[in-house]
C-alpha cells in the first residue's frame, strides 16, 4: 500500500513538474484592435494590379523577441503583389513577445486578413489618399524604431499647420470626461507611440493610464497633432514619441 502511494505521489509530482515547464503566453499586438486598425486604416495599400482580386490571405511569421515580426510565410494566397502588400503592413504592427515561463521566447503565429477592392475603395475615400504619401525626404525605409536620445533632429509637433508645444496644446485644447470629472477621477496618463518617417503616427503603448475616459482623450488629443519625424543622418526616420498628459491636477 505505501509502494502504491509512494508511487502516485512520485507521478503526480512529475506530473506538475512537466506543466511547469511549458507555461506559455502566446504574442500579442501591442494594443490590440485599437492598434491593428488605426495603422490598416493609414497605411495598407491595394496593389492597383491587384484590385481584380479578392479573398482570404492567411500569413504565418515568428515574432522575435524584440517585438518584430520576421520569417514571413504565405500559407494562403489571395495573388503575389496582395499577398506582399500585406506582409508589408504586417512589418509596421509593434507586437508583445511571448513568454514560457516568464521569459521572452521567439515565436510563430498564424493570422489572416479579407481583402476586398470596394471596401479599400471606402478607406480610401475616408483617409484622403490611396497610396500612402511619404512627405519628408529624404527617408530612411528602415523599420528600426529610434529613442528621442538617439535623433540628430527631434520630432516637431503640428497643429493646422503651425508647429506648437505639445504641453501648452495639451492645455488649451484637453478636455476633462465627464465620468472623471463626476467621479473625481485625477492622474497622469503615459502614452508612448511611433511617429512613422511620413508622419503618421500608430503604435500607441499605454505606458500609465487613468481611468473615467482620461486614457481615451489623451489619445485623441496626440491624435489632433501632425508630426514632423526626426532625423537621423540626414535622413527622416521611424521614432519614438513620450508623452504625459495630466489630468485634474492642474487648472486645466
Amino acid at each position: 500500500m505505501m509502494k502504491r502511494n509512494l508511487l502516485f505521489i512520485t507521478l503526480l509530482c512529475m506530473s506538475l513538474f512537466s506543466s511547469a515547464q511549458f507555461i506559455i503566453q502566446e504574442p500579442k499586438l501591442l494594443g490590440g484592435s485599437f492598434n491593428k486598425n488605426l495603422i490598416y486604416q493609414q497605411e495598407f495599400y491595394y496593389p492597383a494590379d491587384a484590385k481584380d482580386f479578392s479573398g482570404k490571405c492567411q500569413i504565418s511569421f515568428l515574432v522575435d523577441t524584440d517585438g518584430f515580426a520576421k520569417d514571413f510565410k504565405i500559407e494562403q494566397s489571395v495573388t503575389e503583389k496582395l499577398d506582399n502588400a500585406y506582409i508589408d503592413l504586417l512589418k509596421q504592427y509593434i507586437w508583445i513577445p511571448g513568454t514560457q515561463n516568464g521569459q521572452d521566447k521567439a515565436m510563430r503565429i498564424n493570422i489572416y486578413e479579407k481583402f476586398k477592392y470596394k471596401k479599400y475603395l471606402k478607406i480610401v475615400k475616408r483617409r484622403g489618399y490611396d497610396k500612402p504619401p511619404f512627405p519628408y525626404t529624404p527617408y530612411s525605409k528602415s523599420l528600426a524604431i529610434t529613442q528621442a536620445k538617439d535623433m540628430e533632429e527631434p520630432i516637431k509637433a503640428f497643429y493646422k499647420g503651425a508647429p506648437v508645444n505639445v504641453h501648452q496644446f495639451i492645455r488649451d485644447y484637453i478636455k476633462i470626461p465627464d465620468a472623471a470629472r463626476k467621479q473625481g477621477i485625477k492622474g497622469i496618463v503615459e502614452l508612448q507611440f511611433i511617429v512613422e518617417a511620413s508622419g503618421r503616427i500608430g503604435n500607441f503603448s499605454v505606458v500609465k493610464g487613468v481611468g473615467g475616459g482620461c486614457t481615451e482623450e489623451a489619445i485623441r488629443l496626440m491624435q489632433l497633432l501632425n508630426f514632423e519625424p526626426g532625423k537621423k543622418q540626414g535622413k527622416y526616420i521611424r521614432g519614438s514619441y513620450h508623452i504625459k498628459v495630466n489630468f485634474g491636477n492642474t487648472k486645466y
